[in-house]
C-alpha cells in the first residue's frame, strides 16, 4: 500500500491506494502548514490524520509514504518531520517528506524533468533538473508572493481605499469590495486585518469579474500577475536544458482564463504550460510510488483517477 499527503495551511488531503494506484481510502482534513504550526505540532497532526485514514486496516504494512507540505522546505524542518512520522508511523517502510510544490510537479510531469509553480494564496516555483531542485520565489507573503491571490487581493483593496480617499482613479472593484465586507471601507479595516492573508487573498476573485467589465484597474492587476508569473516560468528555464520545457501549474490563480492565457502570450513556444486533471495528492502518491521503486506511469494514473472520490 501507498499514502500520498498533501499538507496545506487551510486543509490537508490524504489518499491510501494499492501499489498499482487504486484508491483504498481518502481523508480530507484540517491543515497543518509546517511554517504556522511548527514541524512537530504538523507531523503530530498528519500522523494522527494517517492512522484515521488507515484505520480500517491498522495494522497492514505501509510500503512508502510522501508528505508534501506547504512549509516543509527548510532543511531543519524538513529533518524533524521525517524523524517524527517515522517514530509516529513505524508501519511505513518508507518515508518521504518535502515541499507541497512537488506533489504539483509529480502529478503533471512524473518523474522528469521540469517545473512547477504554485499560485493560490501565495506563491512559490521549484525546478528539478536531474533529482536536483531548485527554489525561485516562495519566500512568504511578507516578503515575496506577487503573482499570487494574496498580493491581487492586497491590490484590489488597495485601489479601493485609494478610490475612496482621492488618491487614485475611480474603480468598480471600490463597490464590490464594499459589498463582500459588508461594511462602509472607512469601518472595514479592523476586519481586514484580523481576516489575515487568507481573508485578504479571497479578494482575487473580483479582479477577474471586474476586468470582465472593462475595469482598467482590475485589468492592469491582472496584467502584473501574470508579469510576475511568467518571470517565475522563465527564470525557472534557465536551471533546464531540454525544450520544451514542462511547466506543471497548480493553485487556484490558474483557474482563471485571464491568468493562464496572459502568462502563455507572454513565453515562447519553448514552454509547455501543463495542468494536471488530477488534485496535488495524486502526485503525492506518484512521488510514493516512485519511493516504492513502483511504476508510477500510465496504468498507475488511469487506476487512481477511476477510483479517486469525484
Amino acid at each position: 500500500m501507498l499514502i500520498g499527503i498533501d499538507v496545506g495551511g487551510t486543509k490537508n488531503e490524504l489518499v491510501l491506494c494499492d501499489n498499482s494506484g487504486h484508491v483504498i481510502n481518502h481523508l480530507i482534513a484540517p491543515g497543518s502548514n509546517a511554517s504556522e504550526f511548527g514541524a512537530e505540532t504538523a507531523s503530530q497532526r498528519v500522523a494522527a490524520q494517517v492512522k484515521e485514514l488507515t484505520a480500517a486496516c491498522p495494522d497492514e504494512p505501509v510500503d512508502a509514504l510522501y508528505a508534501g507540505m506547504a512549509g516543509g522546505t527548510a532543511p531543519q524542518t524538513k529533518a524533524v518531520v521525517h524523524r517524527m512520522l517515522g517514530e509516529l508511523l513505524p508501519n511505513v517502510r518508507l518515508i518521504g517528506n518535502g515541499s507541497d510544490a512537488l506533489n504539483g510537479l509529480y502529478a503533471c510531469v512524473g518523474a522528469r524533468d521540469g517545473m512547477v509553480v504554485i499560485s493560490g494564496t501565495g506563491t512559490s516555483a521549484f525546478v528539478r533538473r536531474g533529482g536536483q531542485l531548485t527554489q525561485v520565489g516562495g519566500w512568504g507573503y511578507l516578503i515575496d508572493d506577487a503573482g499570487g491571490g494574496y498580493m491581487l487581493g492586497r491590490g484590489i483593496l488597495n485601489a479601493a481605499y485609494r478610490d475612496y480617499d482621492g488618491r487614485g482613479p475611480h474603480t468598480m472593484l471600490t463597490e464590490m469590495a464594499v459589498k463582500k465586507i459588508g461594511l462602509p471601507l472607512d469601518e472595514a479595516v479592523p476586519v481586514l486585518y484580523d481576516g489575515g492573508k487568507r481573508y485578504i487573498a479571497s479578494f482575487a476573485p473580483l479582479a477577474f469579474e471586474a476586468a470582465d467589465r472593462g475595469d482598467e484597474i482590475a485589468l492592469s492587476l491582472i496584467d502584473w500577475t501574470c508579469d510576475e508569473l511568467a518571470l517565475l516560468i522563465s527564470t525557472c528555464a534557465r536551471c533546464l536544458r531540454e525544450k520544451p520545457f514542462l511547466v506543471a501549474l497548480s493553485g487556484s490563480i490558474w483557474k482563471a482564463a485571464r491568468v493562464c492565457e496572459g502568462v502563455k502570450a507572454r513565453l515562447s513556444d519553448d514552454y509547455h504550460l501543463l495542468i494536471a486533471d488530477l488534485p496535488p495528492v495524486f502526485g503525492a502518491a506518484v512521488a510514493a510510488a516512485d519511493l516504492a521503486g513502483l511504476d508510477s506511469g500510465e496504468a498507475f494514473h488511469d487506476a487512481f483517477k477511476a477510483s479517486f472520490p469525484a
